[in-house]
């Protein structure tokens, strides 16, 4: 099945949704952001903690359904007597509920300014290798 890809996301993330079924998290890496941005409520998407650039054909990872999307703008100010610095940084909110594991068939990928996306199968057991 295709699912639109978010990469790099911390073991613990995916210990809390494995554990605990419903999960919100925040997006604020650019490749991360542009596939939040892409996925609506209700889509399936798949997570792992590989980064982006190693996501190769057997890369594991659990796919979870958006309950909730929010997309917001945050403005960071640094003062010194010296400069003042202003940006705004847009990040996303996203709530995920576990739906299982599964295994990258084929990472379809990474068009600057693009979602990246995965062909992955549904895991419904582990092997040992």
């Amino acid at each position: 099945m295709h699912y639109i890809l978010l990469s790099g996301i911390s073991q613990q993330v995916i210990r809390d949704l494995e554990h605990n079924k419903i999960k919100t998290i925040e997006i604020g890496s650019p490749h991360n952001f542009l596939s939040a941005l892409e996925a609506n409520v209700e889509d399936i998407i798949f997570l792992t903690s590989i980064s982006q650039e190693d996501v190769r054909p057997g890369t594991t990872g659990i796919i979870t359904v958006i309950r909730g999307k929010q997309i917001s703008m945050h403005r960071v100010v640094q003062k010194t007597e010296e400069y003042y610095e202003e940006a705004e940084v847009q990040r996303a909110r996203l709530q995920l509920e576990m739906r299982g594991h599964a295994r990258v068939r084929s990472v379809q990928c990474c068009e600057l300014g693009e979602a990246t996306s995965v062909d992955a199968d549904k895991v419904q057991f582990f092997e040992g290798r």
